[in-house]
């Protein structure tokens, strides 16, 4: 590792605009920002694209991750990748993926149920998009509101044909729409995964960190919640209803057969008296990322895996140890670690243990 090399990156608050409101718990979890509910309900960790808000007035750079340095000195996190991409991401990455990390990985937190939406599979994107991504989603539930009964909508219960469907999009039909789902309860620490082609919607009172493919291709079918409204060049990916119905599939899926299809397991992968490393999302789901929960007990190493990671802390406090220069963490903290980076330790602060969520690339 060269002097001016560090080894690791300090992720600073990322907010971005979104066509839903919320904040508020986002807010309270990390302890960061004053905004309340309101227009920016999201938090994007390790960006390195702009946000698209269609319908919205431009704003500069909205999206693009700021880090901090060891130094004290902010800087962007796109430019440090173009400046040393090897050390930061890896030479076998930047093979397979250039310079984008591969994923996206965001807090979101709803204070109304999103619109319902679809995304399109990978396969989808390839053949009809020209694009080697779809948008396969992944939920790790962090906390709920006060009060707050969190639940989702995933896939259709009740599924409508493709031309009664595309009927009730039209026409904006809600208590049509509204039948053909059954709310799936969230609980705090649950994973869940939302394949390519399922309608879906989180409901109001949940914090998750999302992971996702990197594309905002995104299908919205309802055009309008509690006053807003998703104008027309965002509701179906800048072609025409036609082209966007032969995203959902179709099926009807009971709520027990969507949590079986949909909610996932951990696995341990390794475990001594320090630390449990479980993995949560792993490449049987998606062939973009993975993401492992770390819980740390005592003073430990983070597993040595040769790519870059993002890490956001989701329970406990302590520091982060690496290359002589070390980091206070509490929950929400986020920080980049370099694929060529030293040995990065974590020692908690006390007796209950830390958990730390770790967002790492698949290279093909």
């Amino acid at each position: 590792m060269a002097a001016s090399s560090p080894p690791f990156l300090e992720i600073l608050p990322n907010r971005v605009r979104r066509n839903y409101s919320g904040g508020a718990l986002l807010e309270q979890w990390t302890g960061e920002g004053t905004e309340g509910d309101g227009e920016r309900p999201e938090d994007w960790i390790g960006s390195t694209v702009e946000a698209v808000n269609p319908g919205l007035p431009p704003v500069a750079n909205e999206g693009l991750t700021c880090v901090r340095l060891p130094g004290g000195e902010t800087a962007r996190l796109r430019d440090l990748l173009a400046d040393a991409p090897e050390y930061y991401l890896g030479a076998d990455h930047v093979a397979a993926n250039g310079l984008e990390l591969g994923f996206l990985a965001k807090l979101l937190d709803s204070a109304i149920r999103l619109h319902v939406q679809a995304h399109p599979t990978s396969a989808f994107s390839q053949a009809r998009l020209n694009s080697r991504y779809g948008k396969l989603e992944t939920y790790v539930v962090l906390a709920a509101r006060e009060g707050s009964e969190p639940y989702l909508r995933l896939g259709f219960q009740h599924a409508p044909s493709r031309e009664e469907w595309r009927r009730i999009i039209e026409e904006q039909d809600i208590p049509a729409m509204d039948a053909c789902f059954e709310p799936i309860p969230l609980s705090v620490g649950e994973v869940w995964r939302v394949p390519g082609g399922l309608p879906h919607a989180i409901g109001e009172g949940a914090l998750v960190l999302e992971v996702m493919e990197p594309s905002d291709w995104v299908v919205r079918c309802e055009f309008e919640r509690e006053g807003i409204v998703v104008p027309p060049e965002g509701r179906f990916m800048r072609r025409g209803l036609d082209f966007c119905l032969d995203i959902f599939d179709y099926a009807s899926r009971s709520v027990d057969e969507i949590k079986k299809l949909c909610r996932l397991s951990p696995q341990v992968l390794a475990q001594t008296d320090a630390l449990t490393d479980e993995q949560l999302v792993g490449p049987e789901h998606t062939d973009c990322f993975t993401v492992r929960r770390l819980s740390v007990r005592a003073a430990a190493a983070l597993p040595a895996t040769g790519l870059m990671a993002l890490c956001l802390v989701a329970k406990g406090t302590g520091t982060l140890h690496a290359g002589g220069r070390e980091l206070s963490l509490k929950p929400g903290s986020r920080f980049f670690l370099p694929a060529a980076g030293p040995e990065a330790r974590v020692i908690p602060a006390d007796s209950e243990p830390m958990e730390l969520l770790l967002c790492l690339p698949i290279l093909l």
